[in-house]
C-alpha cells in the first residue's frame, strides 16, 4: 500500500518533532538545574500527555496497517487500547489524589514505556503482551504500595533490608535456572523472575540506612568494614552465578553511595582499583568474559560468530541516520536478543538516532528529578534513598547503552523501562513509586510552610 509507506516515511519526522517538543517541555521542570519556563505546570502536563498519546496512536496505526493478518491486527489493537487505558487511568488517579507534583516523573516514564511497547509490538507480539501485564502490576504497586507500607521505609529496618538483599541474591542457588550462561533466574511454578532485580531496591535501602547512621557512629571503621563485607559477599555471589552485569551494577552503586555517605574520595578510588583487579581475574577465569571483551575490542575479527551481535547493533544505529528507516521498515530482528540487550539499537534504527538521543535525555531528566527530590528531603535517610535510586538507574542506563554503542564490553542487563523484562519493569516502577512517595511526604510538610516543589 503506497499510502501507508508514505505515512511511515513522514512519521519519522513527525515522531522526532513530537519527541523534541516532549523533551523541551520536560526540561522546563528541571529547576534549579535548568531555568526556563514554558507556562503553567497544568498546561505543560497536558501537552506532555498529548505528545505521548500521539506517539502511541501513530505507532499503533503503523503496526496495525503493516500487520499480516486480521488476528494479528486484533491483538495489536487490543494491546494498544489496554496500554493507553492503563496509562490514562493512572494519570487520572494521580490528579484525583492531588499528586500533580509527581506527574512530570510519570510522564517521562510513560513516554519510555510507550516507546518500549511500540518497539516490542513490532518485534514480538507475545513479549509486548507480557510487558503490558507487568506494566499494570508495576503501576498498581508503585502508586499505592509505598503509602500502605510507609512504616517499613525507615532506617531502623536496616537489618531487614540486609537480610532481604542477601536472600534475593542467594535464591538462585536454590531455585535457579541458567539463562544465557548465568544462574540468575528463578522459576517457582509458573512464575519466573530475576531475584537480583528485587535485591537492587533492598540493597539501596540498606545502604541508605547504613550511611544514615554512619555520621552518628563513633566506630566508623567498623561500620565501613560491615558495609564493605556485605557488599563483597553480594558481589562474590553474583560472580559465582556468572551474573557479571549485576555484579558491576551493584559494585558501582556501592562505590557512589560510599562516596556520598563518607565524603572521602579515596575510598571509592580504592574500590575502583580493586574492581579493576577483580575484572582481570574474571577475564582469566571465565571464557565467556574473554569472548565479550574480544568482541568489544574487535567484533570484525569474528563477524559471523562472537562479534555478530555487536556488529549488527552498530549497523542498525549507523545505517539510517538521524531520522531512522521508519517504523517497520528496518531489520532489527537480525540482532540477537534484540528485545532485551539491544532494544536501544532497534529504536535508533527505526525511529532514528535523534529519537535515541531523546530517550537518553529522558533518563537524564529522571536523574535530575531524583536529585531534585533529594534536595528537598528533611532527613538523611530519605536523601540517600532518592540519590541511590537515581544512581542505580543512571548506572544501569550507562552500562547497557555503553555496551550497545561499543564504548564498554556488553553486559546482560536491561535498559530500564525500555527493554523487555517483566522483573526489570516491575522493580523500576517500584523504585519510582518510593521516590514519588518521598516527594509527596516532604511536600505535605512544605505546603504548611507555603512552599512548592518548583520552588
Amino acid at each position: 500500500m503506497p499510502y501507508l509507506e508514505l505515512m511511515i516515511l513522514l512519521s519519522r519526522y513527525i515522531f522526532a518533532g513530537f519527541g523534541l517538543i516532549f523533551i523541551v517541555l520536560v526540561f522546563s521542570y528541571m529547576k534549579p538545574f535548568i531555568s526556563y519556563s514554558l507556562g503553567q505546570p497544568q498546561q505543560k502536563n497536558t501537552l506532555l500527555y498529548i505528545c505521548i498519546s500521539f506517539l502511541h496512536l501513530g505507532g499503533t496505526a503503523i503496526l496495525f496497517g503493516k500487520a499480516p493478518s486480521l488476528a494479528v491486527r486484533q491483538g495489536i489493537l487490543f494491546n494498544s487500547i489496554v496500554f493507553f487505558a492503563v496509562m490514562t487511568l493512572a494519570r487520572w488517579m494521580i490528579k484525583l489524589l492531588k499528586r500533580q507534583d509527581e506527574l512530570i516523573i510519570w510522564h517521562i516514564i510513560f513516554f519510555l514505556i510507550d516507546v518500549s511497547y511500540i518497539m516490542l509490538e513490532r518485534l514480538n507480539h507475545t513479549e509486548a503482551t507480557k510487558q503490558i501485564v507487568w506494566f499494570i502490576l508495576g503501576m498498581s504497586i508503585a502508586l499505592f504500595l509505598p503509602n500502605l507500607c510507609s512504616r517499613l521505609i525507615r532506617p531502623k529496618y536496616k537489618v531487614l533490608y540486609m537480610i532481604l538483599t542477601i536472600g534475593m541474591i542467594v535464591l538462585p542457588f536454590i531455585f535457579g535456572e541458567a539463562k544465557y550462561g548465568a544462574i540468575n533466574w528463578v522459576q517457582i511454578g509458573p512464575i519466573g523472575f530475576q531475584p537480583s532485580e528485587f535485591g537492587k531496591v533492598t540493597f539501596i535501602m540498606f545502604l541508605a540506612a547504613h550511611f544514615h547512621e554512619f555520621t552518628y557512629k563513633e566506630h566508623k571503621m567498623k561500620e565501613l568494614l560491615i558495609a564493605c563485607g556485605i557488599t563483597g559477599f553480594i558481589l562474590l555471589t553474583l560472580v559465582i552465578q556468572r551474573d557479571l552485569g549485576g555484579a558491576l551494577l551493584y559494585g558501582l552503586t556501592f562505590l557512589v553511595m560510599l562516596y556520598i555517605g563518607t565524603k572521602k574520595a579515596f575510598l571509592p578510588l580504592l574500590g575502583i582499583i580493586g574492581g579493576v583487579g577483580a575484572s582481570f581475574i574474571a577475564y582469566m577465569l571465565f571464557g565467556h568474559v574473554r569472548v565479550r571483551v574480544q568482541a568489544w575490542l574487535d567484533p570484525w575479527a569474528d563477524i559471523a560468530n562472537t562479534g555478530y551481535q555487536v556488529v549488527q547493533g552498530l549497523f542498525a544505529m549507523g545505517t539510517w541516520g538521524w531520522f531512522g528507516s521508519g517504523l517497520t521498515r528496518g531489520i532489527p530482528t537480525t540482532i540477537p536478543i534484540v528485545t532485551t540487550d539491544y532494544i536501544f539499537a532497534a529504536v535508533c534504527e527505526e525511529f532514528g538516532n535523534l529519537f535515541g538521543l531523546i530517550i537518553l535525555l529522558c533518563f537524564l531528566a529522571l536523574i535530575l528529578q531524583g536529585l531534585k527530590a533529594a534536595l528537598i528531603q528533611l532527613d538523611d535517610f530519605s536523601k540517600f534513598l532518592c540519590v541511590g535510586f537515581v544512581v542505580i538507574l543512571g548506572l544501569q542506563t550507562l552500562i547497557i547503552i555503553g555496551g550497545v554503542m561499543k564504548l564498554l564490553p556488553l553486559t546482560g542487563i536491561t535498559l530500564p523501562f525500555v527493554s523487555y523484562g517483566g522483573t526489570s519493569l516491575f522493580v523500576s516502577l517500584g523504585m519510582m513509586g518510593i521516590l514519588t512517595y518521598l516527594i509527596r511526604k516532604t511536600l505535605k510538610f512544605a505546603r504548611k510552610e507555603g512552599e512548592t516543589y518548583e520552588e
